[in-house]
């Protein structure tokens, strides 16, 4: 498609599509800043205040869970509208973690969290029904991502585990964004990370979108990690920190092998 035809293509969006797009990009900075995604990201380099001792892992989490996955999700719904699934189904894979981490966290405060996360997605996804296109319903195999998908469950497992144990020994402590602790908030992140590797082996449309958000989110963990060994959110060894970076970067230099090619939609002439 030449630029012509992209931009006549996105100034014909019907009414619906634009009122999704509009509202998408509402939820990214609702995602960035409303809910510090950034804000929690930039306590890795040491732009925030220094008068206070940051748990830079747990900040990194959150932040990576509210910026690469969630603002990304949005991100990718508004700049394609038409086909919304790779970023509704990501999203819909951290509203469901949150929850189940509400759960087996014995903490309810990120409930609310989870549905500012989940449900507009699915509002818009109804509200535009008639006018995206279906998912692909091939689901074909990228061995190589099928590989590091299984590789990262015993990766991110444990460290969603262990923050899901420190919630329920650390039921307030202070580590929180609007009221929200972050322990739970970070065993959501490491199953979001997790089931959405094992989701990108299969999904070959959702791949893209699934690659990047996964990747960045893993290698900035790790770093956190490594560079603030002693803060709260780390694991007990440096060596997960190499693990996740290590990961994440193989994970982002894939070759795009196994993508299912979706068929031209059929004109309704």
């Amino acid at each position: 498609m030449d630029d012509a035809q992209a931009l006549d293509q996105k100034q014909s969006l019907p009414d619906r599509l634009q009122f999704v797009r509009v509202v998408a990009w509402l939820m990214v900075a609702v995602s960035a800043v409303g809910l510090f995604g950034i804000t929690d990201l930039m306590t890795l380099p040491g732009w925030v205040d220094q008068r206070y001792v940051w748990a830079v892992s747990l900040e990194a989490s959150w932040g990576s869970l509210m910026t690469f996955i969630v603002a990304g999700s949005y991100a990718s719904i508004a700049l394609n509208p038409r086909d919304p699934w790779p970023g509704t189904f990501l999203l819909a894979v951290a509203g469901m973690a949150l929850v189940l981490c509400t759960i087996f966290g014995a903490d309810s405060r990120p409930l609310p969290l989870a549905l500012i996360v989940a449900v507009p997605a699915i509002g818009l996804l109804y509200s535009a029904r008639k006018e995206i296109e279906s998912p692909s319903r091939s689901l074909l195999p990228g061995w190589l991502h099928l590989l590091m998908g299984a590789v990262g469950v015993p990766l991110w497992l444990p460290y969603s585990v262990h923050a899901l144990q420190m919630s329920r020994l650390e039921p307030n402590a202070g580590h929180d964004t609007w009221g929200i602790e972050h322990w739970p908030v970070q065993g959501a992140a490491g199953i979001t990370i997790m089931v959405a590797a094992l989701i990108m082996a299969w999904w070959g449309q959702g791949r893209p979108l699934l690659r990047v958000s996964i990747s960045l989110s893993a290698v900035y963990i790790g770093v956190a990690m490594l560079a603030y060994p002693d803060r709260a959110g780390a694991m007990e060894t440096p060596m997960w920190g190499v693990a996740m970076v290590l990961w994440g970067t193989v994970l982002a230099l894939l070759p795009a092998n196994g993508t299912t090619a979706r068929p031209p939609r059929q004109s309704a002439r």
